[in-house]
């Protein structure tokens, strides 16, 4: 078993930094080291790695208020979700103009290898503003693995910056002689495309009505036109985002506050937000009541409460650290919940105004306890 995770290690993190530094060599060197198999390894890998890294992460849009003290990351999404369709969209044409590039070669006329290039330029383009998004918050983030985010984004510039580089020498080295036509306006557009040295710069300008036909395509789809500048911009925490998001929701592995906050919402009902030592806690209707049966047993009885404070701190808290999914919240909920109908009935029977002394817990408008 141990060998296994050495492996898997050496996979996820060694090969993705060996594999880079292949790229850098093979970019200079005039002999390629194995090229075709550092290709396929650079994009099998990177595409599979850094989709997983993203995911694993966790990511929540900046509208969402994130839970921080149960081990959860504690920075938003770079991208936003609603703009996926636009960044995936994006995505594949620079893997189809790069793949088109490397296996066809020579047998594309130059107007097709032109239109790749933009492709090509429109990804790096992209894939270098998905860099600076992720810089920010880079090193902070490091035990993460969020560099390792970045690792195949500078992968396909490289190789990219490499296959057009190739393609354009082997062009020159056929020395095509550019096509006559009846239209002088063809001619100059014909030896403008067979000039090798001219397709950069024609790449950038094809790039333009590019954009604009994948635009189209994707507001079909119901992609907003600007979705792809959105994608970063509709964000918090990050380099390029606008957005400002809501105060973090403080996890501090008391149990119910715990139920409440990792629980599925159609199960624990949470009703509203709170406040609980100055910081903003999710509350259900099971903790305002254990909470308020707590306020009213210390009213009345301070030696008993010192006594269920006492059993609660020992064991609640210790039990709060393994309820670590929503399923488990769940369970403890339901088993909660006999306990929660002996607090309201004890309620009813010493308190004038039960629902008042509930509905008033975790609102921050007295001293609170040490609280559920």
């Amino acid at each position: 078993m141990a060998i296994l995770y050495i492996i898997i290690a050496f996979i996820c993190l060694i090969v993705p930094l060996i594999l880079t530094l292949l790229n850098i060599i093979n970019l200079f060197k005039k002999k390629k080291i194995k090229e075709n198999l550092i290709d396929i390894l650079t994009f099998s890998l990177g595409i599979i790695l850094t989709a997983l890294l993203y995911f694993m992460c966790g990511f929540e849009d900046y509208n969402v208020a994130l839970r921080l003290g149960g081990g959860e990351i504690d920075v938003h999404s770079p991208i936003a979700s609603w703009s996926y369709p636009t960044v995936l969209a994006i995505f594949l044409l620079g893997i189809i103009s790069y793949v088109l590039i490397r296996i066809k070669k020579l047998k594309l006329p130059p107007l097709v290898i032109v239109g790749a290039m933009s492709g090509i330029f429109i990804c790096s383009i992209y894939m270098i503003t998905f860099i600076i998004q992720l810089s920010k918050n880079m090193l902070e983030l490091a035990i993460l693995g969020i560099p390792y985010l970045i690792i195949f984004p500078i992968n396909y510039i490289l190789c990219s910056i490499r296959a057009e580089i190739e393609i354009m020498k082997k062009y020159k080295e056929q020395n095509l002689k550019a096509k006559e036509y009846n239209s002088k306006f063809l001619n100059k557009c014909s030896k403008l495309l067979y000039n090798i040295d001219n397709w950069p710069i024609i790449a950038i300008i094809l790039s333009i009505p590019l954009i604009a036909i994948l635009v189209c395509i994707l507001v079909l789809f119901g992609q907003r036109p600007d979705e792809a500048i959105k994608a970063f911009l509709e964000t918090s925490d990050w380099t390029l985002s606008t957005k400002i998001s809501p105060p973090s929701i403080t996890y501090d592995g008391h149990y119910l506050c715990t139920v409440s906050l990792r629980g599925h919402k159609n199960i624990v009902k949470p009703i509203r937000m709170g406040i609980r030592k100055g910081e903003k806690i999710v509350v259900n209707r099971q903790l305002c009541v254990a909470n308020a049966f707590e306020d009213l047993i210390q009213e009345r009885t301070p030696k008993f409460h010192y006594f269920v404070r006492y059993i609660y701190d020992k064991y609640g808290y210790p039990l709060s650290k393994h309820i670590n999914t929503a399923f488990q919240a769940d369970i403890t909920y339901i088993l909660m919940k006999p306990l929660e109908w002996i607090f309201l009935l004890v309620l009813y029977i010493f308190d004038v105004k039960p629902e008042n002394r509930i509905a008033t817990q975790y609102i921050g408008k007295k001293l609170e306890l040490n609280g559920n």
